[in-house]
This record gives C-alpha cells, structure tokens and sequence, in this order.
C-alpha cells in the first residue's frame, strides 16, 4: 500500500508540486498584505520586558487585571487634566488654602469613580485608604510645583495630546506640551514610588522626542515629573544618536510582532498568567 501511494505521488508530484507552490505563494502575499500593528512607548516596553504580556495585551486584547497602582495613576491623572479642564489654571487670585481644597476634591472624585475597581482588589480598606492619601499628597506637590513654575501666568498648555507617524506605525500619548516659549516643554507625570530615570522612562521620552520632532518639526526639551516627591521635576537629556537608536528599534519590534501565534511570544517575567485573565486561551500553550 506505501508502494502504491508512493507510486501515485511520483505519477502526480508535477501537479501537486506546482500546487504547493502556488498556495506558498498566495501565503506569501498574504504575509505581504498583512497591516503592521501600531506601536506605542507601553507596547515596545511591554515587547522588551516580556514578549507573552506584548501577546496578551495587543494581540489577544485581553485586559490587564486591576491594581491599585493602575488605578491610582489613572485617577491622578484624570485629575491633572480636569484642573486645566475646569480653568483651574486661570484663578491666580484664588487663596492658595481654597486652591489646595478644589485639587484635592477634584482628585477625590476621580478616586470615587473608581470603587467598582477597588472590589476587584485583594486589598483591606486601610490598605486603600493609604494609597488615597498618598495620592492625594501628589496632587498637593503637583499644585505647589504649578504656583512654583508660575503656571497662572503661562499661556495654557495642550494636555493629553496623542501624536501619531504614519512613518514608523507610532504613537504617543502626552501629557502635557508648553508652546509659548522655545524650545517646546513636554512634561509626562508619574505616580511611581522611585524618582530614578529609568531605561524603559527613557525609551518612552526618546520616543515622544522622535514624534514630536517629527510632527512639529522642533525638538523639544523632555521632562518628568515624580509627583510623589517635593521639587520632583526631573530633565531627561536625549541625544540624536539614540532616537537613531529608538528608530531601529521600533522598526525591529515591528518585524519581530507580526506573527499571531502565541509561541512565538515567550513569557520572560513569569508573570503573565496572574496579571491576565488567560482563562478563554489554550492553557497547553501558556
């Protein structure tokens, strides 16, 4: 029977041949065709730090699990937006004593908004209540560090503004820009416990360099601010050798992201099956 079968593909190994390679061409175009995903600061440092948190998160498009650190950042956050938001900025005859109580209900509401979050957390409700007041404190130094800067004076800035290039598949979430004098300021804000530059802050600022040069044609002067810390601005020097670098970069984890197969994005931090809900994916090949 082997003989047989043997004998019948030798007798049509010209018709499968030209086939096969007609369907490796068709998979070939496809591949081709096939769109490059956009890339971020938070995917290329999330590709870096473990390929498998890359998978979940952008390919598989499953949610990270809820932490207070997560949520924190993104109450401060929303805060800081809603101060500019609601002309905050623009009360410079206010009495400093009502400026910190309006910061500190602003930022309480957007904590409020998140207690669906907070059930999801493994977390006693002293433990919360110290991350709020920590948080808290943060809004406070990132109003003493806007009357410092004299922000009532400045004209006001663009806040959470996303820049994207067509060029490199890249884009860029800011979250705040000054304009009115040159070179241009761009400010991210942290809520992180340290106040050291690290690599993966660096590669996020070079990379809203590379942007912003690119999309207003100036290079800006980066900054970030540790909002946990009193006078917690922070200058981060960029050098044109490494938005070089940052380009490369972005154009090697574009090629290394295109397959969908999830072995091919090997879990490096042994963290990912309790920081995602993998539970709807093949457990055999997690």
């Amino acid at each position: 029977m082997i003989r047989l079968e043997h004998t019948r593909h030798d007798k049509h190994s010209k018709h499968e041949k030209g086939t096969g390679e007609k369907e490796k061409e068709n998979k070939d175009k496809k591949e081709k065709k096939k769109k490059k995903r956009w890339q971020s600061p938070t995917s290329i440092n999330s590709y870096l730090y473990c390929p498998r948190k890359f998978y979940l998160s952008k390919i598989a498009k499953l949610k990270q699990k809820p932490s207070i650190h997560l949520i924190r950042g993104n109450a401060v956050h929303s805060a800081i937006e809603k101060f500019y938001k609601h002309r905050i900025n623009r009360c410079a005859n206010m009495d400093y004593t009502e400026l910190r109580q309006i910061v500190a209900d602003l930022f309480r509401g957007e904590w409020e908004n998140k207690k669906d979050d907070f059930k999801t957390l493994d977390l006693a409700i002293d433990e919360i209540d110290f991350f709020y007041i920590d948080s808290q404190k943060m809004m406070l130094n990132f109003l003493d560090d806007f009357i410092r800067d004299r922000g009532f004076e400045k004209p006001d800035p663009v806040i959470e503004k996303t820049l994207f290039s067509h060029k490199y598949l890249l884009l860029a979430r800011l979250d705040k820009i000054e304009k009115h004098s040159l070179p241009h300021y761009i400010e991210d804000f942290k809520t992180s416990k340290s106040i050291e530059i690290t690599p993966d802050i660096k590669r996020q600022m070079g990379i809203c360099a590379l942007l912003y040069e690119e999309v207003y044609k100036k290079k800006p002067v980066l900054g970030v601010n540790f909002l946990k810390f009193r006078n917690g601005k922070r200058i981060v020097n960029i050098s044109d050798d490494y938005i070089e670098q940052l380009k490369s970069l972005v154009l090697e984890v574009h090629s290394r992201t295109q397959s969908e197969d999830i072995r091919d994005y090997p879990c490096t931090c042994g963290w990912c099956n309790k920081n995602f809900d993998v539970d709807t994916l093949c457990q055999s090949l997690i």
